[in-house]
């Protein structure tokens, strides 16, 4: 069960770290519904669209490393077995803000070039 503790702590991590460089590198050119970063401004045009696409695939790709590499100093640091689910949840609520605060950035460098 510990083991599967671990595994889940990477969860967000590897799934930054998954659609980031996608987001970054490929992003959709036109709005979907359901892939991508969709806010109100991001919305606005098109041109916005792939811009917040871009942008959060930057961010996401280096957060999402820089999580990584914290989750597993924590892992080596605690080591496995006193790896519990407090210590997983822990690092999952923080995993998880981070990943929305991402969010941050991305409206800013929008209202800035977009209005």
């Amino acid at each position: 069960m510990i083991y599967v503790m671990v595994l889940v702590s990477f969860l967000i991590p590897a799934l930054m770290l998954l659609f980031g460089p996608v987001l970054w590198k490929c992003p959709a050119r036109e709005v979907d519904r359901w892939y991508g970063y969709r806010t109100k401004r991001a919305l606005k045009s098109p041109e916005a669209y792939v811009f917040a696409q871009v942008k959060l695939g930057r961010i996401w790709t280096v957060a999402g490393a820089a999580l990584a590499g914290l989750t597993l100093a924590a892992v080596l640091v605690l080591g496995a077995a006193y790896f519990s689910e407090k210590v997983s949840l822990a690092a999952l609520g923080i995993q998880l803000g981070v990943m929305l605060l991402c969010m941050v950035p991305v409206e800013r460098a929008l209202k800035k070039k977009f209005g």
